[in-house]
């Protein structure tokens, strides 16, 4: 084969590669959804919520690319994982979408229908503060879909017991005013805390001691990704844009690459993803309080038996004393019968 032709084939290969992962950036990719599975383990995690799992996912963006369609294929993904809790990390709809009442009924309905046994969590995005309208429309929506907003608050979150770990809401740094002493406000040091904030930069604003694992979307993980560039890179999210960070070595920053697209209905190495987290808990196993009182009621007869049986000092004093008497009497006994013949024999004589 010359040369020149396989310079040919070589360069058909590169094209062809590149058209199709270019077909695949604008026309299946956005609309793919990866399930991305992270482990939390720590020893603050009770054994209560060992293996409860905790669905997050960010930057919907309806209405200029997210459509119904779409929206209804990322319900059902999220249903089919069957999570325990679902949390949803701000951006309900596009910058650029235009929100009116039957958009506002769709996404009712689509959040309404997302199921979480123990209970499903909102926190504002920029988007969602664009204006007091947006900010209404949000609010409304969550409501009356079952979700919580936690807006610089925390709750406790149990699974049938007493045992509890804290997720905390923060608001987005870009046009909310984020208020961590009010949000930590009743969040106990002893707890295990996970805190969530729409823009990840917000990460670095907090103090180290309260988190312990920080969820963030805002960025779509640069939509588009370059290894050295990104093709979105918003304010907020320009020392961290994707991936997972540890922050002063104290506690992890985990930003969603989220859900929707903005500006440019593309992605590349960058998927749209809902994101599962599997809580390990490395607790030590408690002894139930009813099996506490018992054992030390049986420990406390069985010594008290152990007790009695014993053999008081004076007795065995008395004893020995007995004894050493009995072999004395013996004794003399044994030697008057040794002298008993020797008087015989002497009368016989």
């Amino acid at each position: 084969m010359k040369p020149l032709t396989k310079i040919f084939i070589l360069l058909g290969l590169i094209a062809a590669i590149a058209g199709f992962l270019t077909y695949d950036a604008f026309n299946i990719a956005p609309k793919r959804y990866a399930t991305r599975h992270e482990t939390l383990s720590d020893e603050k995690i009770p054994r209560q919520l060992d293996d409860i799992n905790i669905l997050f996912f960010s930057d919907l963006e309806y209405g200029t690319f997210m459509n119904e369609e779409r929206l209804n294929n990322l319900v059902d993904t999220i249903n089919n994982i069957s999570p325990d809790v679902i949390i949803f990390g701000g951006d309900l709809y596009d910058q650029e979408a235009i929100a009116n009442a039957d958009s506002n009924t769709i996404l009712t309905n689509a959040f309404k229908s997302m199921d979480a046994p123990l209970g499903k969590y909102a926190v504002y995005g920029d988007n969602d503060r664009a204006s007091s309208t947006r900010a209404d429309a949000f609010s409304k929506i969550m409501m009356d879909a079952d979700f919580e907003i936690l807006n610089n608050n925390s709750i406790s979150l149990r699974n049938k017991g007493s045992q509890s770990i804290y997720l905390t809401g923060l608001d987005n740094g870009l046009n909310g005013t984020t208020d961590t002493g009010t949000a930590y406000r009743n969040v106990s040091p002893e707890a295990y805390n996970i805190t969530i904030c729409h823009t990840p930069d917000t990460a670095l604003e907090i103090s180290s001691d309260l988190p312990d694992y920080f969820l963030a979307g805002h960025s779509h993980g640069g939509q588009a990704y370059f290894f050295f560039t990104a093709e979105y890179t918003p304010a907020y999210a320009t020392d961290y844009l994707r991936g997972k960070h540890s922050i002063n070595d104290a506690f992890t920053l985990d930003i969603t690459n989220g859900v929707g697209t903005t500006q440019t209905d593309v992605r590349f190495l960058s998927d749209p993803e809902v994101v599962v987290y599997h809580l390990n808990s490395l607790a030590q196993e408690e002894i139930p309080q009813g099996d506490l009182e018992t054992e030390p009621a049986v420990t406390e007869e069985t010594q008290t038996e152990l007790e009695e049986t014993d053999i008081p000092e004076d007795t065995v004093e008395e004893n020995t004393e007995e004894i050493q008497q009995e072999e004395e009497t013996t004794q003399e006994e044994s030697e008057e019968v040794q002298e008993e013949p020797a008087e015989e024999q002497s009368e016989d004589e």
